[in-house]
């Protein structure tokens, strides 16, 4: 597997592999400037992708935001290997994903790698609402995290609100 920096090709995975809206992606891409995408590639095909962003809380934050599989390379080790992949990239202290909770295979992926999930409601709402923001997770239901606890770790930064209004309520008003 050979894993390229592509913005561009990994927006369209997503867009391609993905049930939601990706504009929040692409303003992560295009607004955040500690954001990147890697694509994966098996035998020359572009088999999947990860857009990701660091982020500063308690401490530096790597957040895998989208993770998508093409079909035919799904249950391959895809996902598993840019996740694993993206972990090398960031060297974070911290490493966080949302989803939703009928996603069994985000749990599947999250949890095999050694984050722990956690239900939004189960968050003490200080903590959530730093989580929340810094994941722009609203559309979610848990909170996959490897490194911290979700309260230890939730420090409101200033980063988070710039990090918020740039890439989750800017898009979200559809002001770009």
């Amino acid at each position: 597997m050979e894993f390229v920096v592509d913005k561009e090709r990994a927006l369209e995975i997503v867009a391609a592999n993905y049930r939601g809206p990706v504009k929040y992606a692409k303003a992560v891409l295009e607004r955040w400037p500690r954001s990147s995408a890697l694509v994966a590639y098996v035998d020359g095909a572009a088999a999947g992708a990860e857009i990701f962003y660091q982020i500063t809380l308690s401490w530096p934050v790597c957040v895998h935001y989208y993770v998508a599989v093409a079909p035919p390379y799904r249950r391959r080790g895809v996902a598993t290997a840019l996740v694993r992949r993206v972990e090398d990239v960031c060297k974070a202290s911290v490493y966080a994903a949302t989803s939703t909770e009928d996603n069994k295979a985000a749990e599947a992926l999250f949890t095999k790698l050694g984050y722990v999930p956690y239900v939004w409601r189960d968050i003490p709402r200080r903590a959530r609402d730093v989580w929340l923001k810094a994941t722009c997770g609203y559309d979610d239901d848990v909170l996959f995290i490897k490194g911290a606890d979700p309260a230890s770790a939730a420090s409101y930064t200033r980063e988070v609100e710039e990090f918020w209004k740039e890439t989750c309520l800017r898009p979200y008003l559809g002001l770009y």
